[in-house]
């Protein structure tokens, strides 16, 4: 049994805006149309060509609505984020209510991604995340991205984390540490030097200026969540602590 796991909001925003049609009336009158049937239509075929190309037998769908966790913890979270094409609530909307899309309140089709694709037992057999975000690097297991299928060790995913707690992510608004980008990034968290990826990020702050609970605040936020991140009884996310 191969499930995927697809990031539909990648898939709903891309096909979406793919859709839009502009039109000029003449004397400065615009207008911008978009045929949401053929959305709805591409979508199922490329969801179809999708389990197709990676012979799988069922596929889930992921999708993020409203505010979040990391909008609680960081105001500004993706604040700069420009306008969805048109169509995409009502599109999200048919997903979820009439082809069964998975939406989690609090969280991001990234974290419900993570949480599936890590957790033992509700997904049965072998499980794909299929996602070009590169965000989806920091979940240990099988990632479809690029045309590549990409396999991720736990050492792996948590090194593509802290690189994300050091770098920061412009799309999704939070700056990560002062002055450091990939290749410093990398160059510090390969360093031999006896410590944990964590505590090479404390000290990159500290170094910075910056405090320990400052690095913690970027590493919640560039943290997917995985299944032990979860409260499932009480429906909320369990921030991460330093062991």
């Amino acid at each position: 049994m191969r499930t995927l796991l697809i990031d539909a909001d990648i898939l709903v925003i891309r096909t979406c805006a793919a859709a839009e049609v502009e039109t000029d009336w003449g004397d400065d009158q615009w207008t911008l149309t978009s045929d949401i049937k053929s959305v709805k239509a591409t979508i199922l075929d490329a969801i179809e060509n999708l389990k197709k190309d990676l012979d799988a037998d069922d596929a889930v769908l992921c999708l993020s609505m409203g505010t979040t966790f990391r909008h609680e913890i960081y105001p500004t979270y993706k604040g700069g984020r420009a306008r969805k094409p048109i169509g995409t609530g009502e599109v999200k909307r048919w997903l979820i209510e009439e082809n069964g899309a998975k939406l989690k309140p609090g969280i991001e089709a990234d974290d419900t991604l993570g949480i599936l694709a890590t957790h033992p037992r509700l997904i049965k057999g072998e499980k794909i995340i299929v996602s070009a975000d590169k965000d989806l690097l920091t979940i240990p297991g099988t990632v479809y991205r690029g045309g590549e299928l990409i396999e991720v060790c736990e050492e792996q995913a948590d090194f593509h984390w802290m690189m994300q707690t050091l770098t920061g992510d412009v799309t999704d608004g939070y700056p990560g540490c002062p002055a450091i980008g990939p290749v410093k990034a990398n160059k510090i968290l390969t360093e031999k030097n006896g410590r944990s990826f964590w505590e090479k990020v404390v000290a990159a702050y500290e170094k910075a200026g910056l405090s320990a609970e400052d690095a913690l605040l970027q590493a919640r936020l560039a943290r997917i969540l995985r299944w032990t991140d979860y409260d499932f009884a009480k429906k909320e996310v369990k921030l991460w602590q330093p062991e």
